[in-house]
């Protein structure tokens, strides 16, 4: 199996941990549900029709097989298919497999239907199949008893085999699956250290680079938490067999259970700029000076939309940047990154790169920084980052956006528990006196992130008490 595989199978077995806790409330003597497979069918993506930002949940086919008795004690066997969006189910199939969504949900969330409409119609049958819990734990289990049986075992013998197997070999069997995952975790452990060791800069994926997507959605690597630059010739060390690129530096992206990935397969070289050619790219930097350079050594285009990555020595720090093509000239346009070794980036600066505003030409960035450095902008609502509010180096704070973000959140179990027992008022002032007492030791993100699950806590709080 590989890692993607892996990936999919931990979600749906957990998945399926989640919602037997649901189906056994709905267990009575005379009626029994089983889950017969889960199938992870993708990602939903819409905007929030408060604040028009991106919001996106994983859509599950749940297959259910239903057992009642009558009154007779006569039994009769159904199958169901449900459909979920993150743990929740919103939707049903008739016996035309025509889906039947849940009549609140319909109606109280048309974009949300509409996107799981559009990621159904995309979506291949053959991809959901593919994707079936069953038919992954079966490829799973092949593996295993490959190695367990010093043999090649095809899917197709799984289930004979385990079914002659006594229980202490299927006890051996599991131990030896629970080692098997023991050694990876060890190797991604390992493969962390080496980043450590060997990253010149990191990069947060989750970090808005636009001033409204995160650099993880505009470079379309969904799963990675942080990326890393290191030198291409150490790639080797962080990911064993992995081919090296003819390039000063290379990109490793890293996911939250410490996976760390070489990512040649997710990226391409684009060769027409860097490592010495001669064509320009126009870049705005961190202190919003526009200039047109070939100093990138390393440009790396993502597959999957044609977005680009930049790496420029300076001094032996690595400057980055994000490109995308200019329309008319078609060549690359980009910000500087925030990483680990540069400063924060103004969000004017980052918003040249908002894609809802469409890729602008050379000239036309240019333009744009100049126009904030020559007019500035009013400090009374600023964030300044060099004690000097003349200069270009502050960000803009919109109270009033994140107090509805803030409103807006939602919990682990997809509910906005906030604006049920909050006012607006509350939130502002909540949040006011946290940037007061904490902006000097957290970012404007932390404290953000903060008030909201703080907020989240009392008012999951409040509710219970209320309930009681």
């Amino acid at each position: 199996m590989n890692q993607k595989e892996r990936n999919i199978l931990k979600l749906e077995e957990s998945f399926r941990d989640t919602i037997e806790n649901d189906i056994l409330k709905q267990q009575t003597e005379n009626k029994k549900i089983k889950i017969k497979d889960i199938k992870l069918v993708g990602s939903a993506e819409w905007n929030d029709k408060i604040n028009g930002q991106k919001r996106a949940d994983v859509v599950l086919i749940v297959e259910k097989e239903i057992t009642e008795k009558d009154e007779n004690g006569k039994k009769r066997t159904t199958e169901q298919k449900n459909y979920y969006l993150g743990i929740k189910c919103i939707a049903g199939t008739l016996g035309n497999n025509q889906i039947i969504y849940n009549n609140t949900f319909a109606i109280s969330e048309p974009d949300k239907m509409k996107a799981i409409n559009e990621l159904l119609e995309a979506t291949p049958e053959e991809k959901i199949e593919k994707n079936s819990m069953n038919k992954l734990q079966t490829k799973e289990m092949a593996e295993i008893l490959s190695a367990h049986l010093g043999r090649p075992v095809a899917e197709e013998e799984v289930q004979k085999l385990i079914e002659d197997m006594d229980k202490q070999e299927i006890e051996e069997l599991s131990e030896e699956r629970e080692e098997q995952e023991e050694k990876k975790n060890k190797l991604n452990k390992k493969q962390t250290e080496k980043i450590k060791v060997n990253g010149i800069q990191k990069v947060d994926l989750n970090k808005k680079v636009d001033g409204k997507q995160t650099l993880g959605n505009r470079l379309d690597l969904k799963g990675y938490e942080s990326m890393y630059v290191v030198y291409s010739e150490n790639v080797e060390e962080i990911t064993p067999g992995t081919k090296k690129n003819n390039t000063t530096y290379s990109l490793v992206g890293v996911k939250s259970d410490g996976t760390a990935t070489v990512l040649n397969d997710e990226f391409e070289m684009d060769k027409s700029v860097g490592n010495g050619a001669t064509r320009n790219q126009t870049k705005v930097r961190a202190d919003s000076t526009a200039t047109r350079d070939n100093k990138d050594v390393s440009v790396y285009t993502r597959k999957s939309n044609g977005m680009s990555i930049g790496c420029e020595n300076d001094m032996g720090n690595v400057n980055m940047f994000l490109y995308q093509k200019t329309k008319e000239e078609n060549e690359n346009v980009g910000i500087q990154i925030e990483t680990s070794k540069t400063q924060v980036i103004p969000v004017e600066t980052r918003e040249i790169m908002n894609k809802n505003r469409g890729t602008y030409q050379g000239d036309k960035v240019k333009d744009e920084t100049q126009k904030h450095t020559d007019e500035e902008c009013k400090p009374k609502d600023v964030k300044d980052f060099d004690g000097d509010e003349n200069t270009v180096t502050h960000e803009h704070f919109d109270l009033e956006y994140y107090v509805q973000e803030i409103l807006n959140y939602e919990n682990d179990q997809g509910e906005e528990q906030i604006k049920e027992v909050f006012t607006a008022n509350e939130v502002r002032k909540k949040l006011l006196r946290e940037l007061k007492e904490k902006g000097n030791q957290l970012s404007q993100d932390q404290i953000i992130q903060g008030v909201k699950e703080e907020m989240n806590l009392d008012a999951e709080n409040l509710e219970r008490e209320h309930k009681r």
